[in-house]
């Protein structure tokens, strides 16, 4: 898969769907974090699944750092090249999860669970990278019936309370258009208890 995603990469950032998309899933992140009480402000991210980083950009302005990961090199090349335009050295890029544990504040994942081979696995493996009180994000289409693409409300919710994630809420998270159609994505959510 990561052939494709590399081919993309040189593209990516001009298309208007995939900016509109990151833009409304940072709007929507900000609501999310409110119903946990999480403020941006100076918090340790990890972006996974982070492309080009049409997700760490907008988050670059306010949080304290980001560890953006992703499989693709050359979307990550295309990453790296904005850090370095914009000094922020606060931002580093790899293709491997963190092997560390209670390291972020918070967990984003902007529509790559749904291509994970393993995606209980993976957000057991990202959800053991939050600090007490961190909070896991993700972003997906929804599967409707007979479909081949995406998760369904409940494989999202099963995920993230396996992960000992609590507080879960999966729900709808922003409409926007993609070549001509109105395509709504779906929100999930967790977070690591204080008291761990």
């Amino acid at each position: 898969m990561s052939d494709s995603w590399d081919s993309a990469a040189p593209e990516w950032d001009t298309d208007v769907a995939v900016r509109a998309y990151a833009t409304a899933a940072m709007d929507s992140l900000r609501r999310v974090l409110d119903g946990y009480d999480l403020d941006l402000d100076n918090a340790v991210v990890c972006d996974f699944g982070c492309g080009t980083g049409l997700l760490t950009e907008q988050l670059a302005a306010s949080v304290a750092s980001i560890d953006a990961i992703d499989t693709s090199l050359a979307m990550l090349e295309v990453l790296d090249r904005k850090t370095a335009d914009h000094g922020w050295s606060h931002v580093t890029t790899a293709t491997e999860i963190p092997t560390g544990r209670g390291l972020h504040d918070l967990v984003v994942c902007s529509s790559v669970c749904g291509f994970l081979d393993d995606y209980p696995g993976t957000v057991d493996r990202l959800a053991g990278l939050l600090r007490p009180g961190g909070v896991f994000v993700q972003w997906d289409w929804e599967r409707v019936a007979g479909g081949d693409h995406g998760l369904t409300r409940d494989e999202i919710e099963q995920a993230i309370t396996s992960a000992g994630l609590a507080g879960c809420k999966v729900d709808t998270a922003f409409t926007v258009e993609v070549y001509g159609e109105q395509m709504a994505p779906l929100v999930g959510s967790g977070q690591r208890s204080s008291g761990e």
